[in-house]
């Protein structure tokens, strides 16, 4: 009985580590994924921005038949 409880301790503690491995290689990737999605709108903003200076210029400019 005894050996029985050791050997489940012995799981018990390894999948404690395990599931300790995996929750921070979860909290790693949702690091990621963070700074990932702030990459992402950044570039849709200077994209936007760009778009839009684009746009203000060539409704300035006159066409170039003239």
């Amino acid at each position: 009985m005894s050996e029985q409880i050791t050997e489940i301790e012995i799981q018990l503690t390894h999948q404690q580590h395990q599931i300790e491995e995996l929750n921070e290689f979860v909290y790693l990737q949702q690091q990621q994924i963070d700074t990932l999605t702030a990459e992402i709108r950044q570039i849709k903003e200077q994209l936007q921005m760009g778009l839009s200076l684009r746009a203000s210029e060539a409704e300035e400019e006159p066409p170039p038949h003239y």
